[in-house]
């Protein structure tokens, strides 16, 4: 009997004796997944608010408040500044940058002085090794005080000193808005272009873009009376408030800054509509005036074709200037200018503004 109850006594000890090492086991198996789980969550620390575009899986190596970084010329003449307000260098050798800049300094003098080329935008990356990489969200290019080019994605070739963008691009200035697609920008020379499917919107200039209007008389026809003629000016000067140039291509459109004229080229299927009055052409060349951003001359050329109700004119080239308030119709072989019951062929053909 004694032995009996020292055997049930000794397996309740067993048993009590189990639960209690099961129990202090139990403990540090929690306490060492928590200690494994400590470094982990130290490696992958909650990234600042600024730090957009950049996801947990990057790990940060250096952060540089308010970068500035200049680039020179052969001579040593700054030409150049990548500025962002946060930048992020990650261990992919990639910085992401906050509210990046690009800056181009203007070397030509003109009479407002040295202008430069401001590239803005809310985020951007850059390669630390080859210096090249992409601003993105609110791309604004800053061609000068009142003209400015907006995009969602701009590429950036240090090298070439060159921006570029398939994404569609508008262009708004003083009287201009012109959308397209794709651009391409050279930023020393100062030269753009649109890739493709280019429209501009004008705001009405003081004379019609060309002869085929309700004030223009032909040369060749300067019979029309004192009392139309007057008729005519009263309202062209009540409808050219409203009126628009519209000008629109397939092709590039291409911007040249001169210190005397700024040069706008349009290529392939070319179509320019002012009121009633529409030219179709290969080609169009508009000239406009640096300060005043008014058009002093446009020339369309190849396969002009240019109409006004039952007015039609024909030939390879169509240039109207403001000064001489005239317009010229050109062509090797034979230009036509059709008007109701006056047909006539020439070579070259000069129409003016009726005084």
């Amino acid at each position: 009997m004694t032995k009996r109850r020292y055997i049930l006594i000794g397996i309740s000890a067993a048993c009590v004796l189990a639960i209690i090492v099961s129990l202090v086991i139990s403990q540090p198996r929690k306490y060492t997944k928590s200690q494994k789980e400590g470094p982990a969550s130290k490696e992958s620390p909650q990234l600042p608010a600024e730090a957009h575009g950049i996801s947990n899986k990057d790990s940060i190596t250096q952060t540089v408040q308010d970068l500035s970084v200049p680039h020179y010329d052969e001579k040593g003449k700054e030409v150049l500044v990548m500025r962002g307000k946060s930048t992020f260098l990650l261990s992919n050798n990639v910085y992401k940058i906050v509210e990046p800049e690009i800056e181009v300094m203007d070397s030509a003098s003109t009479e407002n002085g040295t202008q430069s080329v401001l590239i803005t935008s809310d985020s951007g990356e850059m390669n630390n090794t080859s210096n090249e990489g992409y601003l993105s969200d609110n791309v604004v290019v800053h061609l000068d005080p009142e003209t400015q080019l907006n995009t969602d994605y701009l590429r950036y070739l240090p090298e070439k000193k060159y921006v570029y963008t398939d994404d569609p691009v508008t262009i708004n200035g003083k009287g201009v808005k012109i959308v397209g697609q794709g651009c391409e920008i050279d930023l020393i020379n100062k030269k753009m272009w649109i890739k493709k499917d280019a429209e501009m919107e004008m705001d009405g200039i003081k004379n019609d873009l060309f002869f085929l209007s309700k004030d223009i008389a032909s040369h060749n026809d300067a019979q029309t009376s004192q009392e139309d003629t007057s008729h005519s000016e009263e309202n062209t000067s009540k409808e050219t408030p409203l009126e628009k140039t519209f000008i629109r291509s397939s092709g590039q459109l291409i911007f040249d800054r001169n210190t005397d004229a700024n040069i706008m080229t349009f290529n392939d299927n070319v179509e320019v509509r002012k009121g009633g009055s529409t030219v179709f052409s290969d080609k169009l060349v508009v000239y406009l005036d640096p300060k005043t951003r008014q058009t002093k001359q446009a020339i369309a050329s190849g396969n002009v074709l240019a109409s006004q109700g039952t007015k039609i004119a024909k030939g390879s080239f169509l240039t109207w200037d403001v000064n001489t308030q005239s317009a010229i119709l050109e062509d090797a072989h034979k230009a036509e200018f059709v008007k109701a019951d006056l047909n006539i062929d020439a070579l070259k053909m000069i129409f003016y503004k009726d005084a």
